[in-house]
C-alpha cells in the first residue's frame, strides 16, 4: 500500500465566514470532524494540521496522532496558496502521496479516505484522485452564460433534453484531494491528469464558504451523524 501524508489546512482568518474552522457545529469545532475522520483511516501514514491560529492548534493538540505545523503569517493571508504550505510540510516527507482534507468540507469518513487511497494504490497510471458528487437537476445543461444581457446555454446540445437523457455531470465537493507527491512537486497542483473520481453521495454535499452554509451545516451534519441522509 502506498504511504500517504494527510494535510488539514486550517487558517484562523476567513472573509466569508469569520473563524469558520473553529465555529461550533453539533457541539464541537468544525475542524474536529475532519481530524476525527482522518484518525479513523487505516491507511494514512501521517496527519498534519497546519494553522496560524492558536485556538485551532490547541484543538488539534487534544488528539493523539496529530502533528502540528505552525503556519507562518506569510502563508496565512487570503491570497496565500495552499501549495506553499504543502511544500513546507513535505520538505522532509518520505511518503508517496499527499492528501488535502479541507475542514470546510466536513462530511466524510475514514472509510471514504481509505477508499480514495485504495483507488490511487490500485491505478498506477493515475496521478490524482478527487472526490466528487453526481449532479442531477443542478447540471451544466441547465446553466447559461450571460453575454450582453442575453442567456447563452453552456451546453446547448443538452439544453432541451430531459434530465434522464443528459450525460451525468460531476461536481468537486472539496472533501478529498489526493495526489502523488512526485507529480505535485512538479506541477504544484492537486488536479493533475490522469485523474480518477472518488464518487460520494450527493446528500453529503457541504462546503462552508459563506454564512448561509453554516445554517445548512447545522441541519445537515446532525442528520449525517444520525444516518438520516
Amino acid at each position: 500500500m502506498i504511504s500517504i501524508t494527510a494535510i488539514i489546512p486550517a487558517r484562523g482568518g476567513s472573509k466569508g465566514v469569520p473563524k469558520k474552522n473553529k465555529i461550533l457545529i453539533g457541539g464541537k469545532p468544525l475542524i474536529s470532524y475532519t481530524i476525527e475522520a482522518a484518525l479513523k483511516s487505516k491507511f494514512l501514514s501521517r496527519i498534519v494540521v497546519s494553522s496560524d491560529d492558536k485556538e485551532i492548534i490547541e484543538i488539534a493538540k487534544k488528539y493523539k496522532g496529530i502533528e502540528i505545523h505552525h503556519r507562518e503569517d506569510s502563508m496565512s493571508t487570503d491570497t496565500s496558496l495552499v501549495g506553499e504550505t504543502v511544500n513546507a510540510i513535505l520538505e522532509y516527507d518520505v511518503n508517496d502521496a499527499v492528501m488535502i482534507l479541507q475542514p470546510t468540507a466536513p462530511i466524510r469518513t475514514g472509510k471514504n479516505i481509505d477508499e480514495a487511497i485504495q483507488l490511487l494504490n490500485d491505478n498506477s497510471s493515475v496521478n490524482s484522485i478527487i472526490s466528487v458528487v453526481e449532479m442531477n437537476d443542478i447540471h451544466p445543461a441547465r446553466m447559461y452564460w450571460n453575454r450582453d444581457f442575453s442567456l447563452v446555454p453552456i451546453m446547448p446540445e443538452f439544453e432541451k433534453l430531459r434530465r434522464q437523457d443528459i450525460p451525468m455531470a460531476y461536481y468537486r465537493n472539496g472533501s478529498i484531494y489526493l495526489t502523488r507527491k512526485k507529480a505535485f512537486m512538479i506541477d504544484q497542483s492537486f488536479i493533475i491528469k490522469p485523474i480518477m473520481p472518488y464518487i460520494m453521495p450527493f446528500n453529503w454535499l457541504l462546503n462552508i464558504d459563506e454564512p448561509r452554509d453554516i445554517l445548512i451545516a447545522e441541519a445537515l451534519i446532525p442528520a449525517w451523524i444520525n444516518n438520516k441522509i
